[in-house]
């Protein structure tokens, strides 16, 4: 009898551990295979990388990415500060590098069957080769957009870290003397990483008469004209619209971060300078 009791308990114990055996194998739903994890992403979002810029608004905010070996990838996105008179909508990667923008290649919310709750989104969407490729490329980055910024609210550069962007817009009517009788607006963009400035200058309805000639940072705020500081290689229309870069001296770097400064393009008929505005 005992034998018998003996001979039951140890069948017993062996079923339990088989089933244990099965049970750490299994993680519920039939796939034994545990996935693992081949790159992480944590990417600083702010109003101040936007494209076109975003003025008056002071939101943040951070994009954790998680991309794994069966091509899953997990986001979550927070935005810090959002206005109580807005709403988030969407949010992608996208192509370009940190003065410019370009098409989503990535939808990560897409305002229908992923959705902002407040001022958070969490998901898993499934990727291509190419987006993968893309999503671990340079030149990419992401954008949140919004009721209110259509266009995008917030940015951040996923494979690069801004360290400062400087968002300035250009008018005749900020030059001394002020330039009279012109319509040409403008906006130049800069962001530094590292030692190297990057930046792009726009000018938008330039009088078909009229050649850009040279664009600059000068010294000086709004009400003096100052010497030139960095010389911005625009030397013609071909010049706009451009992405550029210059390594800057500690100097100079500590310049661009802290002084007065100002923007100024040149053109033909205005050789002392068609547009300008202030960096800071």
């Amino acid at each position: 009898m005992l034998k018998k009791y003996l001979f039951l308990m140890l069948s017993f114990c062996a079923v339990l551990a088989i089933s244990c055996n099965n049970d750490d194998d299994n993680d519920g739903d039939g796939d034994s295979q545990t996935k693992t994890l081949v790159k992480s992403f944590d990417i600083a979002l702010d109003n101040s990388n936007s494209i076109p810029m975003v003025t008056d608004r002071n939101e943040t905010g951070n994009v954790l990415l998680s991309l794994y070996d069966d091509n899953t990838l997990d986001f979550t996105i927070t935005i810090n500060n959002l206005s109580s008179t807005d709403t988030l909508t969407v949010a992608h990667v996208h192509t370009g590098d940190v003065v410019s923008t370009g098409g989503a290649v990535i939808t990560l919310v897409d305002g229908t069957d992923n959705l902002f709750s407040g001022n958070t989104a969490t998901g898993t969407i499934t990727l291509n080769a190419s987006e993968i490729s893309t999503l671990q490329g340079s030149d990419v980055y992401v954008n949140v957009h919004s009721a209110e910024s259509p266009s995008g609210l917030v940015r951040g550069q996923i494979d690069q870290i801004i360290d400062n962007a400087y968002n300035v817009a250009l008018s005749p009517d900020n030059e001394i003397p002020m330039v009279t009788g012109r319509n040409e607006t403008g906006v130049a963009y800069f962001r530094l990483v590292g030692t190297k400035m990057y930046y792009k200058a726009i000018v938008n309805d330039l009088d078909n008469t009229d050649t850009i000639t040279a664009g600059h940072i000068h010294e000086g705020n709004s009400t003096v004209n100052g010497g030139v500081l960095l010389n911005l290689e625009i030397t013609d229309n071909a010049q706009l619209d451009v992405t550029k870069n210059l390594t800057l001296t500690a100097d100079n770097l500590t310049k661009i971060n802290n002084d007065t400064l100002y923007v100024n393009i040149h053109s033909s008929q205005v050789a002392s300078g068609l547009l300008r505005g202030q960096i800071r």
